[in-house]
């Protein structure tokens, strides 16, 4: 069982690599968008058979399906509500906010505050905090799943999920082995492992895999209305069967979700290949995607998953969510207040030259009435590093990425900008392109956009940060370059003319870079060539902080009417190759006028009755609301009271089930 789960998940993951043709078969029918449409489910059908046919039928069947909850007050999760008031004074209060790349733009965070609440989602929790008094006010429990974000506008509170749930089957379903892996119903033999099965039609023996049980998993969604403080109120929940929610965005009360579901890439069984979800502004139950809402894109054929876009009303709980489906898939996403950029990555290989190349296909969905349509694409050479890799301004798309040529003799990298038309319909025209960044062998480690400029860093032994004048789209240039040991994992704007950024610093010994801890850095940016004003070292060559691949754990907050920035980073520090440890929430001011301040160093961790171990609570975010700033772990938040040397005044734990006791010394 155990090689079969192996098996099934590396054809999940190796389904970027099968290239096939596309099917002639399809309506052509624009049906409002500048994609091909089907007619029935029968030609749907038609279509992925012909794709698995010329596929060589390597596919494996999985049964999704099964509503992981009934209605929109019974479900898996326990909720319990509090007496506690969660009344607010009149009075306003300055608070931190979600780190968003994009202002007007909105990304889930696990943590929250409106000022008054802190709105915390920690595994399967999410629960409603009083910021004065870390009383817990309403708590909701998820049975099988995870809580994967949070959002808030106005009285409403949404969660995202991953849900799961396993469930036994009264029947076997056989994975045979017959030159090659195919599901088959249950034929002449009975067990839970393997067994030796007889097709009766040719009397010829397999081996074969029983599987009893059934998996299926989702995204879900709920939405909670706050308004009465007494009584917090489940309005309104969604499941999307059989997918993965790979982002999320929200534009004031508009949320948009972006899905992957890869149930047909694992076979057909009656109507297995059609995506199912729950709307209750609608119905409790499963229901399939409307036909009319199941397109065919032009992304070179390799259409083995469906791309699921959402869109909905948080505020209105009777309107249907919108939801369109694409032949095709997203890895990672961008979104301007004006469009979504979703991008694939597809490897390439040139039997005649032996030579693999990548690309990245970029797909633009218009905005239109709170509705995602899609416009154009593209494809560009590489692929973008993250989110941050993108950015639009002034109609036109800026991504930059890092290339990976294969050859026999070797691999080439080159990093690029692309800059592309941001209006027009069916493909994004290419504007011009800024290439060969970095020195050889460097790829693209962090970049930043501000406006009309970009900020570029590469990275192998030394840390070039490359300022860029992206004001005339057709001819980009860099304006200057400045070379530093280290690296930047992250790039944020503080203040016109000042950046800072997180990273790592480095040194190089007999041609090898040694990360030597972790560096944060201000930056002067008013010139053609940026100046590092200051840097501060966490030393320790095995410390790292999660900023350099999850932004949102980087707190940047300025109080109202002050001429600095408050910026709080979580460490973890190791020394003595790691024999020692401790982990911290680092919390420093950044002066408008060009200095970078360390304050303190803050930490949920507690020694037990001896005093040689800690309790391992690792801090994965900060709030500040006034003059507290607040620290959240998967178990626990604790309260420090700025004006009070940073004393430590309240804490809740929450979770005390989620860590255990871990043997590292600190000193």
């Amino acid at each position: 069982m155990k090689g079969l789960r192996k098996l099934l998940t590396l054809v999940l993951f190796g389904f970027l690599a099968v290239s096939i043709a596309a099917c002639n078969n399809v309506g052509d029918t624009p049906n409002g968008e500048n994609v091909g449409s089907f007619a029935s489910y029968d030609e749907l059908k038609a279509y992925l058979e012909e794709v698995y046919q010329n596929s060589n039928n390597n596919y494996y069947y999985m049964n999704g399906g099964g509503i992981l909850f009934e209605s929109a007050t019974a479900m898996d999760g326990v909720v319990t509500t509090t007496t506690a008031s969660m009344a607010t004074d009149s009075s306003t209060r300055d608070y931190s906010t979600t780190n968003n790349q994009v202002e007007g733009v909105e990304e889930s965070d696990r943590i929250i505050t409106d000022g008054y609440h802190i709105y915390i989602a920690s595994g399967s929790m999410f629960l409603i905090v009083n910021a004065d008094t870390l009383e817990i006010e309403y708590s909701f429990q998820l049975e099988n799943g995870n809580i994967e974000g949070i959002y808030v506008y106005q009285d409403r509170v949404v969660l995202l999920s991953y849900e799961y749930e396993y469930l036994e089957s009264d029947s076997c379903f056989y994975y045979i082995y017959d030159g090659e892996y195919v599901y088959t119903e249950d034929v002449d033999a009975s067990g839970d492992d393997t067994d030796t099965l007889i097709d009766p039609e040719t009397t010829t023996a397999y081996q074969g895999y029983c599987v009893d049980w059934m998996y299926t998993y989702g995204t879900g969604v709920r939405i909670f209305d706050t308004s009465d403080s007494e009584n917090v109120e489940m309005v309104r929940e969604l499941y999307f069967d059989s997918t993965y929610l790979t982002d999320s965005r929200m534009i004031d009360e508009q949320l948009y979700l972006v899905m992957n579901n890869y149930m047909y890439y694992y076979g057909m069984q009656e109507d297995g290949f059609i995506p199912k979800y729950s709307d209750s502004a609608i119905s409790d139950e499963l229901v399939n995607v409307p036909i009319d809402s199941i397109y065919f894109m032009p992304n070179d054929g390799e259409s083995f998953s469906y791309l699921i876009l959402s869109s909905l009303d948080v505020t209105d709980d009777q309107e249907e969510a919108n939801i369109k489906t694409y032949l095709g898939s997203s890895y990672r996403i961008y979104m301007s207040e004006n469009n979504l950029y979703a991008t694939i990555y597809r490897w390439i290989y040139d039997d005649q030259t032996n030579i693999y190349t990548h690309f990245t296909h970029i797909m633009r969905f218009e905005i239109v009435d709170g509705e995602l349509q899609y416009k154009a694409i593209a494809k560009v050479l590489g692929s973008p590093l993250n989110q941050f890799s993108m950015d639009e301004y002034d109609g036109v798309f800026r991504i930059a990425t890092t290339s990976y040529t294969y050859t026999n003799e070797g691999s080439i990298i080159n990093n690029s900008l692309y800059l592309l038309d941001a209006t027009s319909d069916e493909t994004m025209n290419l504007i011009s392109t800024l290439d060969g960044l970095g020195k050889p062998n460097e790829r693209i480690y962090a970049v930043r956009y501000s406006e009309d400029i970009a900020y570029v860093v590469t990275f192998v032994n030394t840390d070039p940060l490359y300022k860029l004048d992206l004001s005339d789209p057709e001819n980009p240039k860099i304006l200057g370059e400045l070379y530093e040991d280290g690296v930047s994992d992250y790039l944020h704007i503080i203040a016109d003319n000042l950046m800072i950024g997180i990273g790592r610093a480095a040194e190089e010994i007999d041609g090898w870079t040694r990360f030597t801890g972790v560096k944060v850095s201000l930056y002067d940016t008013t010139g053609d060539t940026p100046i590092n004003l200051e840097t501060y070292l966490v030393e320790g060559e095995y410390s790292y902080t999660n900023v350099a691949y999850d932004h949102k754990a980087f707190l940047s907050f300025t109080p109202q009417g002050a001429d600095f920035t408050y910026v709080a980073i979580p460490v973890s520090e190791y020394y003595d190759g790691y024999w020692t440890y401790s982990q911290s929430m680092y919390l420093f001011k950044v002066y408008h006028t060009g200095d970078l301040e360390f304050i303190t160093k803050l930490t949920n961790m507690t020694e037990d009755e001896e005093g040689y171990y800690r309790y391992f609570d690792t801090i994965e975010r900060a709030v500040i609301i006034d003059n507290y700033v607040y620290t959240l772990s998967y178990s626990s938040i604790h309260m420090f009271d700025m004006n009070n040397d940073f004393a430590a005044v309240n804490s809740l734990e929450f979770n005390p089930n989620y860590y255990y006791y871990w043997g590292y010394y600190v000193d």
